[in-house]
């Protein structure tokens, strides 16, 4: 009876968006791409107009809902093409799919625009937003889904409550109505309060205007700004340089392709906090000096030899989107770096005989693929930017990964191993002959699911573990070796220690040691951090099936615990085995059996001297003097800012909420934003709920693992996390109650007293002039970082 049911639903649906495209075809004529594409024209007035009127409204208030993978409806606003592709009803972050998505192509590496490309993409699914029918302006106002979006808002803004109704659905994995132009009539009776801004306060009366009138005249965007001279002499020298002749010069492009591709290059590091210009790295079928025509595929080391294609050449093309913090990856691809480059890894003496093939089992395993460039080499390029190299699985496509990132703890400190070591005890030629050890995930089928995956990667990973230790015992490694020289010291680097937040189902990573001491602390060796990167960057798939984003899952647990076992290694021997059970208390005896194995505790005595009870403590703060990252950064708010009384009196009432029990934190949301006002101007603090689990060892049942009287909080300086929770704006004056009366939160209601005296709920009447004061602070102040955050997430509470 059920199915009947919905078989009769859908028909009844199918009939009316039937007759909904004959309405819009008799009125308008039939919609086509080539409508828009082959009419648009702009002049330099509207060319500036846009620019500088109608794109700012676009960015501050679409593309901080639509700007990543998991934009609702697949919108994604950051750029011309995201918007003229439109929307599509498939959820882009399905733990169901069993089949790959039909997607690859990177929206910021599309060069042009065609009608045949916009066919392309409606054969995918996706569904125009813009008018494609006759470009008449009642046309392109009654036959678009943007301009019906605004109206709908317009004419049902939202109720005047401090908090939304269940009416409301704002939960991540909410039911998409995603209407197409035909479906809208249903769309507005069913939901007339789904406007857009979905959930969020109306446009203002000249915000909208100006939308929709550039969307009757036809929604014509301007052409993206051409290169300078500058830039285009900086391009053909990067450009030379990566499309050498010799074998050599093409492996190191390869690689260097792998590793930058989600970067955002800068030429000028002096003009980096002043708003530079950014280039992406792209594989084309041309070479330099002619159109570029780029060669699209899932993962940057799938074979570029597609479609008859027979070369491959590294081409820079300017990067034209809208910058977002969730996907911001900077890096200096100046005349430093230019010197840099040069200096780690076409200097060296050594030879490359052959250029490995693109077969995924060789391909997707660097050690194998690059093994004729010094690893020490390799190291060093990782660990220059450390920072880059860690954010990439964190910054990268997986916009939404609560099952990927629940392998990691909310809160830990990481160090690196120090290159010299490489050479010091030859770990290079160890990695050559234990690579087929190294080989990850994607190099296998994702058509099966199995977590036998699990008892695989384990045997595998073992393997290499006792191999490495039988090594160790080989190249005689002493008592006197395990010490802090192991570590790089950076050399006045401050990417030598990092700290990596974990926020549900996003994270955040930023240089030093951030917070009070964590749970957990990561030592990172060569072999481990290139491994992270395939694993999580460039071989992970956001479009690809639960198959391999559960392989991806399990195999990352290995990884971690890796990290921490050569952290935990400086510690004392006879302390070794108890911290380690006490990160993984709870856990199966799989992994209890994986992990206290006996062979780990055969390491040689710690050479650290230690004169305190808290051994992990002392040993972090001689990392920390080891490392010199107490001046990172300015996050940190245990000394004050003395060069400004007004900060240092807000950061010592601020600083009391270090010391909320762990109940109370509890209540608190992942990340949450205090903006304190006086007569000095603005403050803007985070907070940051690290939630406490017994262990992070396990798939499911997170919930279950939950410790929330150990939760703490992380009160810090400036902006941390790009998918803020909730945003509370201060007055000095109020401050010192806003902190005590958030201190001794203990329910739900405590909580929300806090919030209808203090937030600026998503409801707010000035909740837009709100947010645009808080961006133009992250971008004054923390520029380097600074892009739209992402409003998906914010609380109706």
């Amino acid at each position: 009876m059920r199915f009947f049911r919905y078989l009769f639903l859908f028909m009844v649906l199918s009939g009316c968006a039937t007759l909904g495209v004959m309405e819009y075809d008799k009125q308008f004529g039939s919609a086509d791409a080539a409508n828009r594409i082959n009419t648009q024209a702009i002049t330099p007035e509207k060319s500036a107009h846009y620019s500088k009127v109608v794109r700012p409204i676009i960015e501050n208030r679409c593309v901080v809902c639509h700007g990543c993978y998991d934009a609702p409806c697949q919108l994604k606003m950051e750029n011309s093409t995201g918007i003229e592709r439109g929307a599509n009803k498939a959820i882009v972050y399905n733990g169901e799919r069993l089949l790959t998505a039909n997607n690859t192509e990177s929206l910021s590496t599309i060069t042009k625009l065609t009608a045949s490309k916009l066919q392309e993409f409606r054969q995918q699914g996706y569904f125009p937003v813009l008018n494609e029918r006759t470009q008449t302006k009642q046309a392109n106002s009654q036959a678009s889904v943007f301009y019906q979006m605004l109206q709908l808002k317009k004419q049902h803004p939202l109720p005047q409550d401090a908090l939304l109704d269940d009416s409301f659905d704002l939960a991540l994995d909410r039911d998409q109505q995603c209407p197409t132009i035909e479906e809208f009539e249903q769309y507005k009776a069913k939901t007339p309060l789904a406007g857009m801004p979905y959930g969020l306060p109306g446009l203002t009366e000249q915000e909208h205007n100006t939308l929709s009138t550039w969307l009757a005249d036809g929604a014509i965007m301007a052409d993206a700004p051409a290169t300078t001279k500058k830039e285009q002499t900086l391009i053909a020298q990067w450009e030379q340089f990566l499309n050498g002749s010799s074998q050599k010069e093409q492996l190191v492009a390869r690689y260097l392709y792998e590793h930058l591709y989600l970067a955002n290059l800068y030429f000028d590091e002096q003009q980096q906090a002043k708003k530079p210009s950014y280039f992406k790295l792209v594989r084309s079928t041309t070479p330099p000096g002619q159109a570029i025509d780029i060669i699209s595929t899932r993962r940057p080391f799938d074979s570029p030899f597609v479609n008859g294609n027979t070369q491959v050449f590294y081409r820079l093309i300017k990067h034209q989107d809208t910058i977002i913090a969730k996907r911001h990856m900077p890096y200096p691809f100046g005349q430093a770096k230019y010197k840099r480059l040069t200096e780690l890894f076409i200097t060296p003496d050594y030879q490359v005989d052959s250029l490995p093939d693109y077969q995924l089992l060789t391909s997707s395993n660097p050690f194998k693929t690059f093994q004729a460039i010094p690893a020490k080499s390799r190291y060093k390029f990782l660990l220059d930017h450390a920072q880059f190299s860690i954010m990439n699985f964190i910054k990268g496509p997986v916009c939404r990964g609560q099952v990927a990132l629940n392998v990691i703890d909310d809160h830990f400190w990481v160090m690196f191993q120090d290159p010299q070591a490489i050479e010091t005890y030859h770990t290079d030629d160890f990695i050559v002959e234990n690579s087929d050890l190294l080989q990850l995930p994607a190099a296998t089928s994702d058509k099966t699911i199995s977590l036998l995956y699990w008892r695989q990667y384990a045997k595998r990973q073992a393997e290499y573990i006792n191999k490495k230790l039988a090594y160790i015992e080989k190249i005689k490694l002493k008592q006197r070796d395990l010490d802090l020289s192991l570590l790089w010291d950076g050399d006045n680097n401050p990417n030598a220690t990092l700290t990596v937040f974990r926020h549900f189902d996003s994270a955040s990573v930023v240089q030093g040691f951030i917070g009070e001491t964590p749970k957990t602390a990561w030592l990172i060796s060569y072999p481990l951090l290139e491994r992270i990167h395939y694993l999580l960057v460039a071989g992970f798939d956001v479009y690809g099936n639960v198959g391999h984003q559960l392989k991806t899952r399990l195999y990352m647990d290995f990884l971690r615990m890796e990290a921490e076992s050569a952290f935990i290694a400086l510690l004392p021997a006879s302390e070794r085995r108890k911290v380690h059970e006490h990160w993984y208390r709870d856990t199966s005896d799989d992994i209890k059996n994986y992990i206290f194995s006996d062979d780990f505790y055969q390491l040689p005595e710690s050479n650290i001297r230690y004169s305190s009870k808290d051994h992990k403590q002392e040993l972090l703060n001689k990392i920390s003097q080891y490392t010199n990252n107490q001046q990172v950064n300015d996050f940190n708010i245990n000394a004050g800012n003395i060069e400004n009384r007004a900060s240092t009196i807000n950061d010592y009432k601020m600083m009391s909420l270090k010391k909320m029990p762990g109940l109370s934190v509890s209540l608190l949301p992942q990340v949450s934003y205090v903006m304190v006002s006086g007569e000095h101007g603005e403050f803007v603090y985070s907070l940051i709920n690290n939630s406490a689990h017994t262990n992070v060892a396990h798939l499911f049942s997170e919930d279950d693992r939950r410790v929330p009287s150990e939760d703490n909080l992380s009160v810090v300086r400036g902006i941390i996390g790009t998918y803020p929770n909730a945003f509370f704006h201060v007055e000095e004056t109020q401050l010192a109650d806003f902190v005590t009366q958030l201190r001794h939160i203990e329910t739900e209601q405590d909580y929300r007293q806090v919030k209808d005296k203090f937030a600026i709920r998503r409801t707010s009447n000035n909740f837009w002039q709100f947010a645009d004061k808080l961006h133009a602070w992250y971008q004054q102040n923390q520029p380097e970082s600074a892009g739209l955050l992402d409003f998906n997430r914010l609380e109706n509470r």
